[in-house]
């Protein structure tokens, strides 16, 4: 008889998850209707905040159990709070819900579109960047730029001389010590 506390825990385990996402979508909802009384939203928040903050994280690592007390926690919140909203606000939020024109819905459909196109602009840009063709290195150094030793080091002729590329280095009275 020992295996049957754990199939029904596994039932639980298995409720709260199907049943969280469903009450999470209309506490969204009434979170976001004006109509919600404000210390109702409160009590949610403060409420949420309270379960997610780490610092209380009670059996959090024992497997399984430590995430039912977290999902149990934070479902019992949620029905409370859609609970206590107004019946006739409920209500019509729920059918909102079924018919695809809530406000997560509208949320959701908003964020993809910009999700769109932010992705399709940075695309843009991109092959913008790949497009474009950067500086050509110069094939030659500037004339101005030329020193009188060749790559291997020395001189063949010291600068000033007859036939050699530079001039001869001029320094002032006044930088001379």
């Amino acid at each position: 008889m020992s295996g049957v506390p754990a199939i029904d825990l596994l039932k639980r385990l298995r409720t709260l998850v199907l049943e969280l996402p469903q009450q999470l979508r209309l506490a969204y909802c009434l979170a976001r209707d004006p109509r919600t009384p404000a210390p109702l939203k409160a009590a949610l928040g403060a409420s949420l905040a309270l379960i997610l903050n780490p610092a209380i994280d009670l059996p959090a690592w024992v497997p399984v159990v430590g995430q039912m007390d977290t999902i149990a926690l934070t479902l019992t919140v949620i029905r409370t709070f859609n609970a206590q909203a107004p019946r006739e606000l409920r209500k019509e939020i729920e059918a909102q819900i079924k018919a695809g024109e809530s406000r997560l819905d509208l949320d959701l459909r908003l964020g993809t579109q910009a999700a769109v196109g932010l992705t399709a602009r940075i695309r843009s840009l991109t092959a913008q960047r790949r497009a474009k063709p950067g500086p050509e290195p110069p094939s030659a150094p500037p004339p101005w730029y030329r020193s009188p030793a060749p790559a291997g080091g020395q001189a063949s002729q010291p600068a000033g001389e007859p036939g050699s590329t530079g001039a001869p280095p001029q320094v002032s009275e006044e930088h001379s010590i």
